[in-house]
């Protein structure tokens, strides 16, 4: 009987993990603000590894944790986009203004609520060229936990009446509101439809598995993190079918 019960006890601590608290920014701890650095990692006709930073992000916060303002440098497109994000009185997000460089109108996003619980976010930007509308829905589950997601965008060119862009996306979500699985439909072309389903090993993304829209499976890729004294990832590699192709750095500026 001992030796049951420690056999037993052995196979529960091993399918116990010890999961760190994250607070409101995605941390274990408070920070003022985080940079980021994207990296795409490429070989040359002579097998020599290339690497080129494409992004720079830079995340902010206030003190109770919530992210107050994101800058994100596209190198390569030569654009930034700034989102300022506005809270209400309950702490919880009103709007976010989204600032493009390359255009002299903000976007607006707003939140809609359901008592506590975020129901919409809607954002619509229309100018004499164009005009995008982009509808976000929540969904959650009797212990009031997000279940699914829909993520509608519409996208027309005003002067040659042309709807660029029409899809809608689907979020699955599991006990822990960890994204389990994405599928996009695009209803101009459903040759571009795909699928994305995620692996997690104690909350933390290990594998993620891209399928085409004949559900083939077309790609695997795999994620190695490296992380600080306070458990939260400093880099993070991006191997698609074993073969690194992004990196990712983080400078986090605790308080």
């Amino acid at each position: 009987m001992n030796k049951l019960l420690i056999l037993l006890f052995s196979i529960f601590l091993i399918g116990c993990c010890n999961e760190p608290k994250l607070l409101n920014n995605g941390l274990t701890k408070k920070a003022t603000k985080i940079t980021e650095y994207t990296i795409k990692s490429i070989n040359d006709s002579l097998n020599n590894k290339i690497q080129d930073t494409l992004v720079i992000t830079e995340l902010k916060y206030n003190e109770n944790d919530q992210i107050i303002k994101r800058v994100q440098q596209n190198l390569f497109a030569e654009v930034t986009m700034e989102i300022d994000f506005v809270y209400n009185k309950s702490k919880k997000t009103e709007r976010e203004i989204v600032k493009m460089s390359s255009d002299s109108l903000p976007l607006i996003v707003n939140y809609f609520y359901n008592d506590s619980l975020l129901n919409q976010t809607k954002s619509i930007f229309e100018n004499n060229s164009e005009k995008f509308e982009q509808i976000e829905s929540y969904y959650y589950g009797k212990n009031q936990k997000l279940e699914k997601k829909i993520l509608s965008q519409v996208y027309v060119d005003k002067e040659s009446k042309d709807t660029i862009t029409n899809s809608e996306t689907v979020s699955y979500f599991d006990k822990n509101e960890l994204a389990k699985k994405v599928e996009t439909a695009n209803h101009k072309n459903t040759e571009r439809n795909s699928k994305t389903e995620f692996r997690y090993d104690c909350g933390t993304l290990i594998e993620s598995l891209d399928f085409n829209f004949k559900d083939s499976l077309i790609s695997t890729t795999t994620y190695k993190y490296k992380l600080d004294k306070f458990k939260n990832w400093i880099k993070k590699e991006s191997f698609e079918n074993d073969k690194l192709n992004y990196i990712k750095t983080r400078e986090i500026e605790y308080k």
